[in-house]
């Protein structure tokens, strides 16, 4: 079960107003006695607002991956293109990024790889990257195998490195390539950013997910908020 909607505006009110990241999710976990999971989703789905605004500056659409080169954090993509694909709930998060809930890692994306690789295969097909090379994480058991199986299907680049979200960063700013990732740490080190499990899910699996939009919920929360200070 993901935090009640109020949860995401009282953490997102805090980090606007400079509080420490941990500080904060530890005051919004005791008001709402929310679960590790709950946490863990809340704290990957609110930014501060200049991180939503570096972000946005960031991010680039479908035209312009078209004939550029494209280099995608495999498991935190694919991971996201599954939850769609069961139907479990999706978040556009305060920074606009889509992201799952399952919160369960690789393995998913592991077992489900035959599954997984028509849906990629369509995106990309229809995106028409120059190049495109995906990049997964060496450490889980079977990435390697993962790895082999989508380069001889697909017929690009792909590798499994023990740092997936540094040759990810390096892919970017040294070859310029855009990283298609919601991974926080690499959009705010890569110069260009692609949402590829978004485009995914709302152009080929097409509504299969239930995606909720946190900047909505986040102005939503807002007028609630000003209306009742308003009051006598």
């Amino acid at each position: 079960m993901g935090p009640p909607s109020n949860a995401f505006y009282d953490l997102y009110y805090l980090l606007a107003r400079g509080y420490p990241r941990q500080a904060a999710l530890e005051l919004i976990r005791s008001k709402h006695g929310l679960s590790r999971e709950a946490l863990i989703l809340l704290s990957r789905c609110i930014h501060p607002p200049e991180i939503n605004e570096e972000i946005a500056r960031k991010k680039q659409g479908p035209d312009q991956v078209r004939g550029d080169c494209l280099v995608v954090d495999g498991f935190n993509q694919l991971t996201t293109i599954y939850a769609a694909m069961i139907d479990a709930p999706l978040y556009v998060c305060s920074d606009t990024m889509l992201r799952d809930s399952l919160l369960a890692g690789p393995r998913l994306v592991i077992e489900n790889i035959d599954k997984l690789v028509p849906v990629l295969a369509q995106a990309l097909q229809r995106l028409e990257p120059k190049e495109a090379i995906i990049v997964l994480d060496s450490q889980p058991s079977h990435s390697g195998e993962t790895a082999a199986y989508l380069r001889r299907v697909l017929g690009i680049e792909t590798m499994a490195t023990k740092n997936a979200d540094k040759q990810i960063i390096e892919e970017a700013q040294k070859n310029n390539c855009i990283a298609a990732t919601s991974d926080i740490a690499i959009t705010l080190k890569a110069p260009r950013i692609f949402d590829l499990a978004y485009y995914t899910v709302t152009t080929i699996i097409k509504g299969a997910a239930r995606i909720n939009n946190i900047p909505h919920l986040l102005l939503e929360q807002h007028h609630r908020w000003c209306q009742n200070q308003a009051g006598p």
